[in-house]
């Protein structure tokens, strides 16, 4: 990656468009999209379970998600090599953490791309009754939680990506961090009850599905779980621009009261989206009485 030596904001657009093409030819990137994109058209052509497209979305926040975690990391430290090559008149790190940021917009596009055909699906292939649309979880319920499950998670794994290579650099560190965010979806992701009432302050969880653990041979339900995805969805994107925020925050030079009062703007935004994502909506699980296929 070459170093503009311009004015902020000329650094900044170039360094964005250097960005942006580095993550498109990404070969990790490519690999998760080509994925998705087979994934798709599987789901086209095969015969459907019953739940159309209502439970795709781990296709997009795996291959887009937790694989742009990679992604970014590997952009900031070939961008801060980059960027100590050229010495007096490389860009300075607030420069290349915004343009690294700006570059989310690739996943971002996948991620919309696999949205609209999964819409499409949706009522193409409406999902059976003992699946959502049920009960509080209508239409476009399920479409908040597609777009949270999917999309919010495509561009949050970058923005993991790069708060860990930002705040804590180092070898194994992105490899580590996918594990734990995979290992703690799997706790919250709604076998256990316990956890209904509030696994929406975790960034991955079902909100939907045949939750809960059962012997073989026991009928199998669809369980809407309390609380309402519509905030969720907010709260989700308000924690990807509070990361982005706190990637900014590592340059001791941006760190002025204006940016620390975006910072806190958005904690608080958060915190808001959250308890409303916890207290509207159905305050208890609602089971849907149609069968589903063990």
């Amino acid at each position: 990656m070459s170093t503009v030596a311009t004015r902020p904001a000329g650094a900044l657009a170039a360094l964005a468009r250097t960005e942006i093409r580095g993550y498109a030819r990404s070969p990790l990137f490519l690999l998760g999209a080509a994925g998705l994109a087979a994934m798709a058209v599987v789901d086209w052509m095969s015969t459907d379970d019953g739940s159309s497209s209502t439970m795709s979305a781990i296709a997009p926040a795996a291959l887009l998600g937790v694989v742009g975690m990679f992604v970014m990391s590997i952009l900031t430290v070939r961008s801060d090599r980059a960027a100590a090559v050229a010495g007096a008149v490389a860009t300075d790190e607030r420069t290349r953490t915004g343009a690294l940021a700006i570059a989310i917009v690739v996943p971002a596009t996948a991620a919309l791309l696999w949205y609209a055909q999964a819409v499409a699906l949706l009522f193409v292939r409406p999902p059976a009754d003992w699946a959502v649309p049920y009960g509080p979880m209508d239409t476009t319920q399920v479409l908040f939680v597609m777009a949270a499950l999917g999309v919010a998670s495509a561009i949050g794994g970058p923005v993991l990506g790069l708060l860990a290579a930002r705040w804590i650099p180092g070898r194994g560190v992105i490899a580590v961090g996918a594990v734990l965010v995979i290992a703690i979806t799997i706790v919250l992701q709604g076998n256990f009850s316990s956890t209904w009432g509030w696994k929406a302050a975790w960034p991955w969880t079902y909100w939907y599905g045949p939750m809960g653990w059962r012997s073989e041979g026991d009928e199998v339900h669809w369980v809407v779980t309390p609380g309402t995805p519509i905030a969720w969805l907010g709260y989700l994107l308000a924690l990807c621009a509070l990361g982005v925020l706190v990637a900014l925050y590592h340059d001791r030079t941006a760190r002025g009261a204006r940016l620390r009062g975006w910072i806190v703007g958005l904690l608080v935004l958060a915190a808001v989206l959250l308890a409303l994502t916890l207290t509207l909506g159905p305050s208890a699980a609602v089971i849907n009485p149609a069968v589903a296929p063990a």
